[in-house]
């Protein structure tokens, strides 16, 4: 059984898989600066302090022994004040480095070595000393002799500290180098895995906007252009269904709707070719009959009789002529297979339609001017020539219905620029088409608003003129023209075109 999958599922699980990847990245990101940021917080928080209070000990150190021996050899009571100094800094600075030790960092070892009751012995006060009472003795009393104090730290002790305490700022400077290479390594980790993961979001975008492109642009386009080939009255046309989603509900929905379309068609088109044959034989006995008694066959008749019998020759001429039209369209379709074009001349086509018609271009005050191809030889093209000199009977005789009195039709020939199709050209000085009416002029049945009420017609003419052209392989289109009125035009292949 085949999963279905709708649109709505398959977008939902790609972005999803897109969001999973992109956040993952993100996620792995936030945890690596986490991570650098908490080595940095360590270096600037605690490393940076131990480097500073260390040498604040090994200054408090040399202080000392310097100011020990300065007094021993001067006499003078402010060099003890300075030992005491340096003794309380010296004390206060191992005492917050070991105040940094907690839960989330232990101290080297070395550390607590020196805090040891070895070395502290010998920060305590050495002499003791009430220099209140120095202060306010005579100046002979202030003298104190160097042989009642004790003795200093030996001299390899001292070095034993020194070098204690420059072993343990060696080892906070390693870990400060430790720590800086940690936070590159995690930095260029970082960089690698998020390089990564932009990459697949980047494959997974490219393969989302290819899903995209086959799971709804291309069944869109399809649909598109069926709609589009519908929009010119071709049923056969079906939709090819590869999926099972919306889209293939709509494809399979459509095909039903051109299936439907088509048979609808068949039948209206049978009707009327029935309708239109089963007419035209009573409306042609009608017209005989009305015709003799025009005549007097049957007897004399009075002029306003013979005026209502010609007006009724007239109608049953005019619906003999729509029931022509109504039976032509029906016939077009069944007969575009049995085409077999001969070649014409295009000049002589144009000639012989424009005399055609010279009489309805008097009577409306319009003249036909006609621009003929002057090549040498006139290039032939293919056709049947009842039906092309049909379409330009057709053409011509909108041009003139819709010009205005004393105005022009123009009738040119145009050779194609690769010489293997002849353009034929119809422009009018008329009011032109609407843009909104012009996709739908050669629509079957279609008549313009403004011309529904006061001009005869059905709407068939333009119709069967597309019918015959694209049935000789032509095309056929309008356009506007830039100054007034409007140009049609249709093609047809050269004689050359169609050896080739």
């Amino acid at each position: 059984m085949r999963l279905k999958l709708g649109i709505a599922k398959k977008l939902s699980i790609f972005c999803l898989f897109f969001i999973l990847i992109l956040y993952g990245t993100v996620l792995d990101l936030l945890i690596n600066i986490q991570t650098m940021s908490g080595i940095s917080e360590q270096i600037v928080s605690i490393n940076n302090q131990i480097a500073s209070l260390s040498k604040t000990m090994l200054d408090s150190l040399i202080s000392m022994d310097v100011n020990d021996k300065k007094y021993r050899l001067l006499k003078k009571e402010i060099y003890l004040e300075y030992f005491e100094t340096a003794r309380k800094d010296y004390i206060g600075s191992i005492e917050k480095i070991l105040g940094l030790e907690s839960n989330e960092y232990k101290l080297p070892e070395s550390w607590h070595k020196i805090e040891d009751k070895k070395f502290a012995s010998y920060l305590m006060p050495h002499i003791e000393i009430n220099f209140e009472n120095l202060s306010n003795s005579s100046p002979p009393d202030k003298t104190i002799a160097s042989e009642a104090l004790p003795a200093w730290i030996p001299e390899p002790i001292l070095e034993e500290w020194i070098k204690s305490i420059s072993n343990c700022r060696q080892e906070n400077e390693r870990q400060i180098e430790q720590s800086l290479i940690d936070i590159n390594a995690k930095s260029r980790e970082s960089i690698k895995k998020g390089l990564i993961g932009f990459g697949v979001s980047i494959v997974v975008g490219i393969i989302g906007v290819w899903f995209i492109s086959q799971s709804m642009l291309k069944p869109l386009n399809k649909l598109k252009n069926g709609l589009r080939i519908i929009a010119h009255d071709n049923y056969d046309h079906l939709i090819e269904i590869k999926s099972n989603d919306e889209f293939g509900e709509v494809a399979s929905i459509f095909n039903d709707m051109t299936t439907q379309l088509k048979e609808s068609e068949s039948i209206r088109s049978d009707f009327i070719a029935i309708l239109s044959h089963e007419i035209r034989t009573p409306l042609a006995s009608i017209r005989e009959s009305v015709n003799m008694i025009i005549e007097d066959v049957f007897g004399p008749i009075n002029d306003k009789q013979r005026k209502f019998l010609e007006i009724a020759s007239s109608e049953i001429s005019r619906i003999t002529t729509l029931l022509n039209h109504l039976l032509n369209v029906s016939m077009l379709k069944s007969d575009s297979d049995k085409i077999k074009p001969e070649p014409l001349d295009p000049n002589q086509l144009i000639s012989d339609a424009a005399m055609g018609l010279i009489g309805t271009a008097n009577a409306n005050s319009v003249e036909l001017r006609i621009h003929p191809l002057v090549d040498d030889p006139v290039p032939l093209v293919m056709g049947i020539n009842n039906e092309i000199l049909q379409v330009l009977l057709n053409i011509i005789g909108n041009a003139i219905k819709f010009s205005y009195k004393n105005s022009f039709v123009d009738i040119s020939l145009i050779k194609g620029a690769k010489g293997d199709e002849v353009i034929f050209k119809v422009s009018d000085e008329g009011p032109g088409i609407p843009q909104d009416e012009q996709s739908l002029v050669f629509k079957k049945y279609y008549r313009s608003k403004e011309v529904r009420t006061h001009m005869d017609g059905v709407g068939l003419g333009l119709n069967i003129s597309k019918r015959i052209i694209q049935a000789h392989g032509g095309t056929i289109y309008m356009e506007n023209n830039s100054d007034k009125g409007c140009s049609f035009f249709f093609t047809l292949p050269t004689k050359e075109a169609g050896s080739n």
